[in-house]
């Protein structure tokens, strides 16, 4: 069967064999529309119906009719068809002619019908080649030329397909890192792994394990602690003397009690040679001998050890004035008492066979005898080298003042500080910066230098103040708390907002309540509990408190007609001892009168023991014991006086990220009521009176009973 086909069409030969049927033209009435629904599409040409047989057109040729010769059967692409280039494997497919369809628009030939063969070769091939020969029938393109319009136009608008050409990269066989020795390689990167944990592990434990526990700033020993000041006359009688008067002996009986009150300083005034010992005690001979009533050098030597031993420190008062009269002199000169009183020269000029020979307690405890049995006993000898420091005054009198010469002397002894008494007289001295130098070099890091407040208000000179301000470790404050809670916070708040608060190096406040020149607290404010009520006041302020001896009981002045001419000593009374360590030794010996008379038993309180339970607070509580805060390069006093009116005084001590601490006194003579709400709500009670301890408060409604004081841990 032949049909005349237009010139440019393409046309297929049918073998005569082929037998016409109606299901071959539906066939091709079928193709024919889908070619027509093919258009709709223009991109892409459908599949090839279901129920299309391969080989439909098996033996036919394909002719193109411009040349009038049949065109070979394309057989299937197989492996030769693939080329190689540049080590990577492509595969063309080709059109109908048997040509490589170019990119090009001006290189596209028009495409003929083509069809798939049936053949064994087909089936048998490769299936990637088999793949490409599905695409080569399924993916088709328009041509864009203009050869490709003009066939449009010839064939009734329907566009020639041509095939697509598809470029498939075949990597290569090998990489080079295919043949590196991963296993290796990842034992390498594991075991390394672990080996930088185990090393960061180690690091961090050891950062932690070397931490400090606390990260609190660190203080001298003298910062912060509490000091104790000691009459010796008045403190204990040893069973040894006898006579009435405290000595050294006595002191070192009453170590044990000190350590239990939380004291890490011990102060001992009025130690050295005066006339008429110990009324007129500030009349002294020399700097350099201890005074013959209060014992020997050896007490003095067991004495030292027996407080080093309990890791307390000596501190000794030196009474510069009136005794030394200028820094220039070498020699000084002692002033005798103009007037002395006969009565009281006949009290105390007492012979020795007027002293009973034997006068103890009729029946003694075991702790008693054991401490008598210590002190009576001979100490033990000393080394060569030590007893002739203790006993010797040798001093250089050629170059040294007589302070420097007292100073070398009291160190070798074991001293660890001294209080300069009336430095202030000397502070306009041209030669005052170079001596107080000189006396710090001697006493070292770890020895301290304590005055008093007023010499360096009375240093003129910058010279002068600049030399307080460098070389003394402590400038004493007594505070007037009599006067009110006004006058307390105005003090207070005077002293903290002055120079000693300008530099962290700058000397530490030594807070005094009491004193040898003071009357008593307890006998200027008539209300019990105010003498450890203001005791505890002064521990809670930023420095290092000092308590005089029988403060932290209450004890009153002396009271007996037989000494109003000796006011000075009023406040002497000797100490009032209690039986609550089990024994009924007091002051002295039963049947010795003391050279003052005894104090009586203070007023009943609520506060004993909080003395001790503010120390051990204070050692330990980082806002309390530490004097300042750096603040932007400012040195700022963590302390606040919150509230202090009718004889209420409310003072904060706090610090960064830590509970603050709030003491609270009434100073007053009756019960206060106060709603403090506006300043904190409510906190622990940490010490004060037994009923109040580790109980709640609020600040909403505050009852405080006369003399009362107790500190406050604020809720954060």
């Amino acid at each position: 069967m032949n049909i005349q086909k237009p010139e440019g069409l393409l046309s297929v030969v049918l073998p005569t064999e082929l037998t016409s049927s109606p299901s071959s033209r539906q066939l091709i009435i079928n193709q024919d529309q889908q070619d027509e629904e093919a258009s709709d599409c223009p991109l892409l040409t459908p599949s090839p119906p279901i129920n299309r047989t391969d080989n439909a057109l098996e033996s036919g040729a394909i002719f193109v009719s411009l040349e009038g010769n049949p065109v070979e059967t394309i057989p299937p692409p197989i492996l030769e068809n693939i080329n190689k280039e540049d080590g990577l494997e492509f595969m063309n497919i080709v059109n109908s002619s048997s040509k490589v369809l170019n990119d090009e628009p001006s290189s596209r030939d028009p495409m003929v019908e083509s069809t798939s063969s049936g053949s064994s070769s087909d089936t048998n091939g490769p299936v990637c080649a088999q793949l490409l020969t599905q695409l080569n029938t399924a993916y088709q393109h328009l041509a864009p030329d203009a050869q490709a319009l003009f066939y449009n136009q010839e064939n009734g608008g329907k566009p020639p397909l041509v095939g697509i050409q598809l470029v498939v990269p075949k990597p290569p066989k090998d990489y080079r890192f295919m043949k590196w020795n991963w296993p290796l390689i990842r034992k390498t990167c594991f075991w390394s792994l672990m080996s930088v944990l185990a090393g960061c592990t180690a690091l961090v434990i050891g950062v932690i394990a070397t931490m400090p526990r606390k990260c609190d700033p660190s203080v001298e020993w003298w910062q912060g602690s509490i000091f104790y000041e000691i009459f010796p006359a008045s403190f204990q009688d040893s069973l040894k003397n006898g006579d009435g008067i405290g000595d050294l002996r006595g002191t070192t009986m009453r170590l044990d009690y000190l350590k239990k009150l939380g004291v890490r300083g011990i102060r001992l005034n009025s130690v050295f040679p005066a006339a008429h010992y110990p009324e007129y005690y500030s009349n002294i001979d020399n700097l350099t001998d201890l005074n013959k009533q209060l014992g020997t050098l050896q007490d003095f030597a067991i004495l030292v050890r027996e407080i080093h031993r309990r890791n307390m420190s000596l501190i000794l008062d030196l009474p510069l004035y009136p005794f030394v009269k200028t820094l220039y002199d070498v020699d000084v000169s002692s002033e005798k008492p103009n007037k002395t009183d006969k009565a009281v020269r006949e009290r105390r000029d007492v012979t020795d066979d007027m002293i009973p020979e034997k006068v103890v307690p009729t029946t003694l405890s075991a702790s008693l005898q054991a401490i008598r049995e210590t002190l009576s006993s001979i100490p033990p000898p000393l080394e060569t080298a030590q007893q002739e420091a203790l006993t010797s005054n040798r001093v250089n009198v050629d170059t040294d003042d007589a302070v420097t010469s007292a100073i070398k002397i009291w160190l070798e002894r074991g001293v660890d500080g001294f209080y300069l008494k009336g430095l202030e007289h000397y502070v306009d001295e041209g030669l005052f910066p170079s001596r107080l130098r000189s006396w710090k070099v001697l006493m070292g890091p770890d020895r301290i230098l304590i005055c008093h407040v007023d010499a360096l208000n009375a240093a003129r000179s910058a010279a002068a103040k600049n030399s307080i301000l460098r070389w003394m470790d402590l400038v004493d404050v007594t505070l007037r708390v009599a006067n009110g809670t006004k006058e307390i916070k105005r003090q207070v708040e005077e002293i903290m907002g002055g120079v000693l608060f300008e530099k962290p190096g700058y000397p530490w406040v030594h807070w005094s309540i009491g004193g040898v020149d003071f009357k008593r607290v307890a006998s200027m404010i008539s209300v019990k509990n105010a003498t450890i009520a203001t005791s505890l006041l002064g521990m809670m302020l930023p420095g290092t408190p000092s308590i005089f001896y029988g403060d932290e009981i209450g004890i009153t002045d002396c009271e007996c007609e037989d000494h109003k001419d000796l006011a000075h000593v009023h406040n002497l009374a000797p100490m009032y001892w209690d039986n609550s360590d089990s024994s009924d030794y007091k002051f002295a010996s039963i049947g010795v009168s003391g050279w003052l008379p005894e104090a009586g038993k203070p007023l009943e309180t609520s506060l004993i023991g909080t003395i001790a339970e503010m120390a051990s607070l204070r050692s330990k509580t980082t806002p309390i014991y530490v004097k300042a805060v750096l603040k932007e390069n400012e040195v700022l006093a963590n302390c606040d006086i919150r509230y202090a009116s009718d004889e209420i005084i409310v003072i904060e001590r706090w610090y960064p990220r830590r509970n603050s601490y709030v003491f609270l006194a009434n100073l007053g003579n009756k019960t206060q009521t106060k709603d403090l709400s506006f300043l904190y709500y409510g906190g622990q009670v940490v010490v004060g009176p037994s009923y109040r301890l580790n109980q709640d408060v609020y600040f909403k409604e505050l009852i405080v009973p006369p003399g009362e004081a107790f500190v406050i841990k604020l809720d954060k």
